[in-house]
Protein backbone atom coordinates (compact mmCIF):
# COMPACT_ATOMS: atom_id res chain seq x y z
CA UNK A 1 0.00 0.00 0.00
CA UNK A 2 2.67 2.17 1.19
CA UNK A 3 4.63 1.30 -2.26
CA UNK A 4 1.86 2.14 -4.50
CA UNK A 5 1.20 5.51 -2.72
CA UNK A 6 4.99 6.69 -3.00
CA UNK A 7 4.61 5.41 -7.01
CA UNK A 8 1.29 7.65 -7.27
CA UNK A 9 2.93 10.48 -6.04
CA UNK A 10 5.75 10.46 -8.48
CA UNK A 11 3.92 9.82 -11.15
CA UNK A 12 2.25 13.05 -10.39
CA UNK A 13 5.20 14.70 -9.84
CA UNK A 14 6.52 13.66 -12.71
CA UNK A 15 3.26 14.51 -14.63
CA UNK A 16 3.63 17.84 -13.38
CA UNK A 17 7.20 18.29 -14.82
CA UNK A 18 6.16 17.28 -18.38
CA UNK A 19 2.75 19.31 -18.61
CA UNK A 20 4.78 22.48 -17.70
CA UNK A 21 7.48 21.26 -19.87
CA UNK A 22 5.31 21.14 -22.74
CA UNK A 23 3.33 24.55 -22.25
CA UNK A 24 6.95 26.45 -21.94
CA UNK A 25 7.88 24.36 -25.43
CA UNK A 26 4.23 25.54 -27.25
CA UNK A 27 5.18 29.10 -25.75
CA UNK A 28 8.08 29.19 -27.45
CA UNK A 29 6.70 28.46 -30.95
CA UNK A 30 4.50 30.72 -30.56
CA UNK A 31 7.13 33.44 -29.95
CA UNK A 32 8.89 32.07 -32.73
CA UNK A 33 5.37 32.49 -34.87
CA UNK A 34 5.16 36.29 -33.45
CA UNK A 35 9.05 36.73 -34.38
CA UNK A 36 8.76 35.25 -38.03
CA UNK A 37 5.72 37.71 -38.52
CA UNK A 38 7.08 40.76 -36.88
CA UNK A 39 10.31 40.10 -39.14
CA UNK A 40 7.98 39.59 -42.36
CA UNK A 41 6.17 42.57 -41.58
CA UNK A 42 9.39 44.84 -41.01
CA UNK A 43 11.26 43.52 -44.28
CA UNK A 44 7.82 44.38 -46.13
CA UNK A 45 7.81 48.35 -44.15
CA UNK A 46 9.60 50.92 -46.22
CA UNK A 47 10.05 54.33 -45.09
CA UNK A 48 8.67 56.50 -47.78
CA UNK A 49 12.12 58.63 -47.89
CA UNK A 50 13.47 55.40 -48.83
CA UNK A 51 10.67 54.30 -52.00
CA UNK A 52 10.11 57.34 -53.13
CA UNK A 53 14.02 58.46 -53.95
CA UNK A 54 14.47 58.40 -58.12
CA UNK A 55 15.69 54.96 -59.02
CA UNK A 56 14.68 53.02 -55.96
CA UNK A 57 13.59 49.04 -56.41
CA UNK A 58 14.97 49.25 -60.04
CA UNK A 59 18.53 48.03 -58.43
CA UNK A 60 18.82 44.18 -57.96
CA UNK A 61 18.93 44.08 -54.07
CA UNK A 62 15.03 46.38 -54.17
CA UNK A 63 14.60 48.93 -51.54
CA UNK A 64 17.56 49.09 -49.14
CA UNK A 65 15.81 48.44 -45.37
CA UNK A 66 17.44 50.81 -42.46
CA UNK A 67 17.13 49.79 -38.85
CA UNK A 68 14.96 52.82 -38.04
CA UNK A 69 12.27 51.28 -40.81
CA UNK A 70 12.48 47.48 -39.07
CA UNK A 71 12.06 49.57 -35.77
CA UNK A 72 8.85 51.47 -37.13
CA UNK A 73 7.74 48.33 -39.20
CA UNK A 74 7.61 46.34 -35.33
CA UNK A 75 6.30 48.98 -33.43
CA UNK A 76 3.42 49.61 -36.00
CA UNK A 77 2.24 46.09 -36.08
CA UNK A 78 2.57 45.81 -31.79
CA UNK A 79 0.95 48.99 -31.98
CA UNK A 80 -2.16 47.70 -34.51
CA UNK A 81 -2.35 44.58 -32.86
CA UNK A 82 -2.23 44.83 -29.25
CA UNK A 83 -3.68 40.95 -28.87
CA UNK A 84 -0.03 39.92 -30.55
CA UNK A 85 1.66 40.69 -27.04
CA UNK A 86 -0.96 39.36 -24.68
CA UNK A 87 -0.31 36.21 -24.34
CA UNK A 88 3.08 36.67 -22.44
CA UNK A 89 4.38 38.22 -19.46
CA UNK A 90 7.17 40.99 -20.30
CA UNK A 91 7.20 40.69 -23.73
CA UNK A 92 10.25 42.61 -25.12
CA UNK A 93 11.64 43.18 -28.37
CA UNK A 94 15.27 42.88 -28.28
CA UNK A 95 16.53 43.44 -31.20
CA UNK A 96 14.90 45.21 -34.41
CA UNK A 97 17.26 45.63 -37.20
CA UNK A 98 18.65 45.05 -40.51
CA UNK A 99 22.34 43.36 -40.63
CA UNK A 100 22.66 43.95 -44.49
CA UNK A 101 19.97 46.74 -45.81
CA UNK A 102 18.17 43.82 -47.81
CA UNK A 103 17.25 41.41 -44.18
CA UNK A 104 14.96 42.54 -40.91
CA UNK A 105 15.75 40.47 -37.98
CA UNK A 106 13.73 40.61 -34.99
CA UNK A 107 15.15 39.59 -31.72
CA UNK A 108 12.39 38.30 -29.10
CA UNK A 109 12.29 38.00 -25.39
CA UNK A 110 9.05 37.02 -22.74
CA UNK A 111 8.68 35.47 -19.87
CA UNK A 112 6.26 32.61 -19.27
CA UNK A 113 5.07 30.68 -16.02
CA UNK A 114 4.99 27.15 -15.64
CA UNK A 115 1.11 25.39 -16.29
CA UNK A 116 1.53 23.46 -13.04
CA UNK A 117 3.13 24.52 -9.94
CA UNK A 118 4.35 21.89 -7.70
CA UNK A 119 7.57 21.67 -5.07
CA UNK A 120 9.24 20.48 -7.88
CA UNK A 121 9.10 22.98 -10.59
CA UNK A 122 9.17 25.86 -7.30
CA UNK A 123 12.03 27.23 -8.43
CA UNK A 124 10.75 28.31 -11.82
CA UNK A 125 7.40 29.54 -10.28
CA UNK A 126 8.62 33.20 -11.24
CA UNK A 127 8.90 32.36 -14.53
CA UNK A 128 10.79 31.09 -17.14
CA UNK A 129 12.53 33.63 -20.21
CA UNK A 130 12.08 32.98 -23.81
CA UNK A 131 13.80 34.25 -26.48
CA UNK A 132 13.42 33.52 -30.47
CA UNK A 133 14.75 35.32 -33.31
CA UNK A 134 13.68 35.30 -37.18
CA UNK A 135 15.18 36.43 -40.27
CA UNK A 136 13.20 37.79 -42.91
CA UNK A 137 14.83 39.37 -46.59
CA UNK A 138 12.60 42.16 -48.31
CA UNK A 139 11.22 42.14 -51.81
Amino acid sequence: MILTLGFVVVALLLLTVVVSAAGVHLERKRLLALADLLALEAADAVAEDRYFVPGAGRTATGVPLTDASVRAGVDGYLRDNPGAATAWDELAVLDASSPDGRSARVHLGAVVRPVLVSWVLAPWSDGIALQAESVARGS
